[in-house]
């Protein structure tokens, strides 16, 4: 069985989605589209009918690129805030050799969660701290002799209106969505080593309109902070200081400015027609000392808010997101971090660009989860692209929880 499986991450300023194939523990693309968002702006739907005509245009470009209509995939939510839970459950082992299957480990992960959110929650992550086999403690339980089998589990949730939204929306665009995440779970995944799952860091992921940090213990997901900063205010300065549209704005950052002004170059220059339609000529420093300015307001606003994050010793710090990608980033991260902070690269084929991190996060995240519960899955078949050719409607429900986690707990 192919394990294939997409992801779609809903931004702020643009909607990805890609398509990747887990082969030999290696994630191949096997596609990668991106449109810019409309309808949606900094974590509210503003035009239903313009988010979905979005929505839709983005699909209809991937299913044309891949030959057969798209109708499973994973969904990255917006989320105002996470919630964490600790549970701790113990289950009997029922089959008559007592050797634990992958039925006993979903067994156990839908026992943690139960009764464990609140009305007005929804649960998006069953993250395993550690689980005991009678009383050997393990972290893969599979195959193990025992009687017993004990979770002690963090249950991550996020608000039930807000994610109800989004599903809702993508139901309407013909999406069935197999599993949920946020940002702040998923960028961990593209940096996960032996070494980080023993300590204790921060991911942070830059993006648009906000910059999103969580703390990983071991790991494990245990806290975020979602702070209003990104690049659209870097592209408004710039709208503002040369009478450009944002769009204008952006194009000029991207194409001239540095996010540190030791290298630029006056030198460097570029001539613009702006909203008045005068023709400037701007040069490198000048862009830059806008940019700069506002990258070491933000990183400054992020170091603060990492202090106040967690009292365990940091060991790392990564910074990712589609605002690290600016040149000389790594350069404005230095002289606020010093040697404390890392620029977490994107560097799988096809996808080589930071602002694809949470998308390809959520895939190497799905795929983790799979492992842990010996299953096989992949958002594609040939049942996909048949179903996809109908247009029968999908039923609604009251529960996200009966529906996305139903394959994980009752396959």
């Amino acid at each position: 069985m192919r394990k294939i499986i997409g992801s779609i991450d809903l931004g702020s300023d643009t909607i990805k989605l890609i398509i990747g194939e887990n082969f030999d523990n290696k994630i191949n693309i096997l596609l990668a589209v991106e449109t810019k968002t409309r309808g949606y702006k900094n974590g509210e739907i503003i035009n239903e009918d313009e988010f979905i005509n979005c929505l839709k245009k983005l699909l209809n470009d991937a299913s044309d690129k891949l030959g057969f209509r798209l109708r499973k995939l994973i969904a990255n939510l917006p989320s105002s805030e996470n919630n964490f839970v600790i549970s701790e459950v113990t289950n009997t082992v029922t089959n008559e050799d007592k050797i634990i299957s992958g039925d006993d480990i979903l067994r156990v992960l839908q026992s943690a969660a139960y009764n464990k959110v609140s009305e007005s929650e929804e649960l998006v992550s069953v993250m395993p701290v550690i689980f005991r086999v009678d009383d050997e403690e393990t972290t893969e339980p599979f195959g193990k002799n025992g009687k017993k089998l004990t979770l002690k589990a963090i249950l991550v949730t996020a608000p039930k209106y807000e994610m109800y939204e989004y599903i809702s929306v993508l139901e309407k665009c013909g999406i069935e969505v197999v599993d949920i995440t946020t940002t702040g779970l998923v960028d961990y995944y593209n940096f996960k080593n032996e070494l980080y799952d023993e300590k204790t860091g921060i991911v942070v992921n830059l993006g648009e309109y906000t910059a999103n940090l969580s703390v990983f213990n071991k790991g494990k997901y245990i806290n975020n902070e979602v702070i209003e900063t990104g690049g659209i205010y870097i592209d408004q300065e710039i709208a503002a200081a040369y009478n450009l549209n944002l769009n204008e704005a952006k194009k000029l950052k991207e194409k001239l400015a540095l996010a540190s002004n030791r290298r630029a170059n006056p030198k460097e220059i570029t001539k613009i027609v702006n909203e008045a339609r005068e023709e400037l000529t701007i040069n490198q420093y000048e862009l830059t000392e806008i940019v700069a300015n506002r990258v070491e307001e933000t990183l400054k606003l992020t170091k603060k808010s990492i202090n106040l994050l967690t009292k365990k010793e940091i060991s790392y710090i990564i910074i990712t997101g589609g605002l690290t990608e600016l040149k000389d980033f790594p350069l404005a991260l230095a002289s606020v971090f010093g040697n404390s902070a890392k620029v977490g690269t994107i560097n799988t084929i096809g996808v080589r660009s930071n602002k694809y991190s949470t998308a390809l996060g959520m895939i190497k995240y799905f795929n983790d989860k799979l492992s842990l519960r010996q299953r096989e899955y992949s958002t594609i078949s040939e049942t996909d692209a048949e179903m996809m050719c109908n247009e029968n409607s999908k039923s609604s429900s009251d529960s996200i929880i009966g529906k996305v986690f139903g394959y994980f707990f009752d396959s």
